[in-house]
């Protein structure tokens, strides 16, 4: 009977493990503009970071040329010069607009509302790779 019961444990954890490595995890950091949430969402082959934060939050864009900016994210809005959205994966910088940066099964995703430093014209270059 214990061996029953170790083994139904043992079959649960690993269906539990294998699940969760197709989950994303997006975290939404509004700096002082409200507090910050967490969502998971099911990760799907060719997901960006931009479409991941789409699925969970209320997300505007801006296009410029052949770049994609967030410009909000449920309501908290760029101001640029002074504060926009950047995100990092698994706590690293990408250096890759977020359409364009594909997810693997089990990322984190940080959205962070922080010191606009790419409307600057010197790193405009550095910051739309």
């Amino acid at each position: 009977m214990n061996q029953k019961i170790i083994s139904l444990l043992i079959i649960c954890l690993c269906t539990f493990t294998l699940h969760a490595k197709d989950i994303i995890t997006i975290k939404v950091n509004y700096a002082d503009k409200k507090p910050a949430e967490t969502f998971q969402v099911k990760w799907q082959e060719g997901m960006t970071a931009l479409i991941a934060v789409q699925s969970c939050a209320s997300v505007t864009t801006h296009p410029v040329k052949d770049y994609i900016f967030i410009r909000t994210i449920n309501g908290v809005s760029t101001v640029i010069g002074k504060r926009a959205w950047y995100y990092t994966v698994n706590d690293e910088s990408t250096d890759t607009l977020a359409f364009r940066y594909f997810l693997k099964p089990g990322d984190t995703v940080e959205w962070i509302y922080k010191k606009d430093v790419c409307s600057n014209k010197k790193k405009k270059e550095e910051c739309e790779k």
